[in-house]
């Protein structure tokens, strides 16, 4: 390599992203012949963004902080860029990683691919087929400027390929977010949250509501909300209301349909995951929490037409559902009936996915 050691930028600003690179940050002690240095746009930063937070997933101080929150999508991925432009010719990093599909991994390759670095993009190859989704298009266009792509499950290659991008820069190690809830289950197992809340283990539902096209506009909130409600007359639905669901509820003027919900504040990712583990399903529009309850052997329910990651479907705990009324008799149904089920295994959904990484880039970089 030329170098004692070779520096690589890690870019994060979302929380799912501190959760994906957890791993690396461990692992890398067996390679030292690599430098981590985590850099974080600000993209997202609440209080369960804490110093509490990152010290659980056992990440090292932040190296520079660029605190981006502009609201427009353009000026926030233009100001992202420009910063970490500034900040990979500086620290005269070697290559950069980034990780899934936020505003920040766009900024990020965009970033590398003009300080001229090599472009490292984990979880590449994910698709919804869906261009509403702005994240559909970041994947697409970060993936085509990346030089290495790691995948998390087979559609992910199969979509590159389709798209021309060489078999060689690509290469399936499995999902890091699998790894991490691998790592800190010992801990997520010893909390008790739902008994905070007055619920009975496996008798309630978790709901997390937060993407465009369920929030955006009136009409699609309002199918939400009665849709939960009907869940509710069977099951106890609980939802950390995310901020801006929370914003739009009440834009809308739709308080009165959260009545029959338990409402909590958004909770940090080994409070959420426990009280998702006690469960007997959840309703999301995430995707992340796709794969996460699909692991678990949880039951679950994504209010979406589409999927990025079919895998949760085809050998995980996933189920597609529209907003119609009457889909709340099938939503209760999976929930009771996939219960029961033995939880399959997904192919490289383990503890060793930050190893087969690094590995690669000890072969591919040198």
């Amino acid at each position: 390599m030329g170098k004692k050691q070779f520096s690589l930028a890690v870019i994060v600003g979302a929380r799912p992203n501190f959760i994906k690179v957890a791993p690396l940050f461990r692992t890398v002690a067996d390679y030292p012949q690599f430098k981590l240095s985590l850099i974080h746009t600000g993209q997202h930063y609440d209080r369960n963004m804490s110093d509490v937070f990152l010290k659980q997933l056992k990440l090292p101080e932040i190296l520079t902080h660029l605190q981006v929150q502009e609201d427009r999508f353009s000026d926030r991925v233009g100001k992202m860029r420009l910063l970490l432009l500034q900040t990979l010719k500086k620290h005269n990093f070697d290559s950069c990683i980034v990780v899934g599909d936020v505003d920040s991994t766009l900024a990020g390759a965009l970033a590398a691919k003009e300080a001229n670095i090599p472009l490292i993009h984990i979880e590449a190859g994910l698709r919804s087929f869906d261009r509403r989704m702005p994240e559909e298009t970041n994947r697409v266009v970060i993936d085509h400027l990346s030089d290495i792509l790691f995948t998390t499950e087979d559609s992910a290659n199969t979509n590159l390929s389709h798209e021309g991008i060489h078999e060689k820069k690509v290469f399936f190690v499995g999902n890091l977010m699998i790894e991490t809830l691998q790592h800190l289950l010992p801990s997520i197992a010893k909390l008790n949250i739902h008994t905070q809340h007055d619920l009975q283990k496996a008798s309630y539902v978790v709901a997390t509501i937060h993407r465009d096209e369920n929030c955006i506009n009136r009409e699609s909130m309002k199918k939400v909300l009665h849709l939960l409600k009907e869940v509710s007359k069977r099951l106890t639905v609980i939802i950390p209301l995310h901020p801006r669901t929370k914003k739009n509820i009440e834009q809308f003027r739709l308080e009165k349909e959260l009545l029959s919900l338990k409402i909590i504040e958004p909770q940090g990712y080994f409070e959420f995951l426990a009280l998702v583990k006690n469960s007997c399903g959840v309703i999301t529009d995430s995707g992340g929490i796709q794969e996460e309850t699909s692991f678990l052997g949880i039951p679950c329910i994504t209010l979406r037409e589409n999927t990025e990651r079919p895998v949760t479907i085809t050998l995980g705990t996933n189920k597609l559902s529209s907003l119609k009324l009457e889909n709340h008799t099938t939503i209760i149904e999976h929930f009771i009936h996939n219960k029961k089920k033995a939880r399959r295994t997904i192919p490289l959904w383990d503890n060793k996915v930050s190893k087969r990484i690094f590995e690669v880039l000890n072969h591919e970089i040198r």
